[in-house]
């Protein structure tokens, strides 16, 4: 099993993600428009749900090079989420992040669906039955909202899915001409009903050196319905 370092650093984009998020706040902040409701949780413990994890990178220009951390993408074999308790608002779980190789990450965690707070790795579990326009966090301070929701047809049937996105351009602090930006594009597919992730794609697109990177986090098997 890799040692703790080697698990901080395997979760270096997904963070990226979470700091995306708070930073971006004041631009999607909900409107008058935006309902808070209360928090009910969807999962139950022993629900278990599995991702694919793909990561490619396309260069445009010669000093450009894949970061090294999208190789973990491409040699996982899954990523294993475990509901193992619940408390309020407050979900627990375990992360299994199984590698090609046979090694595997494997974390306890915690994300509050009301607030948003959670232990820092994997955080995309939200609320049951939330509606366009509902805050994601209903008490916390990001406000960002569904913007929509759809119906996905799975091999057990029908599902509905909620949607939501979020962009952003950064600048590198270290380039005192402001001209060096990352445009980094977030969207998150999450069933309705459960508040679990199925779909999450993040586009990161680099001007200097010019290179372009796609994360997707894609679900292939839940114990609370067949995929």
């Amino acid at each position: 099993m890799p040692k703790k370092a080697i698990s901080k650093k395997v979760y270096v984009a997904i963070a990226l993600v979470v700091i995306l998020a708070i930073s971006s706040a004041a631009i999607i902040y909900a409107t008058q428009f935006n309902s808070a409701k209360a928090v009910t949780v969807g999962v139950h413990v022993g629900d278990t749900f599995t991702y694919k994890l793909t990561g490619v990178s396309v260069l445009g220009s010669a000093d450009a090079v894949t970061p090294d951390y999208l190789s973990q993408y491409n040699n996982t074999d899954y990523y294993q989420v475990t509901i193992t308790g619940i408390n309020g608002s407050t979900v627990s779980f375990n992360t299994d992040w199984q590698f090609t190789n046979g090694t595997s990450v494997q974390t306890p965690e915690w994300v509050d669906l009301a607030t948003g707070a959670d232990s820092g790795d994997f955080w995309a579990i939200y609320a049951s039955n939330l509606n366009v326009n509902n805050l994601l966090r209903p008490k916390g301070f990001d406000g960002i909202i569904v913007n929509k929701t759809d119906t996905q047809t799975y091999t057990s049937g029908t599902r509905q899915r909620n949607f939501w996105f979020l962009d952003n351009v950064f600048t590198d602090v270290n380039d005192p001409t402001g001209n060096t930006q990352q445009y980094n594009y977030i969207e998150v597919y999450f069933d309705k009903q459960t508040g679990m992730l199925d779909t999450l794609t993040n586009w990161q697109e680099y001007n200097n050196p010019q290179y372009n990177l796609i994360i997707t986090w894609q679900l292939t098997n839940s114990t609370v319905w067949g995929v």
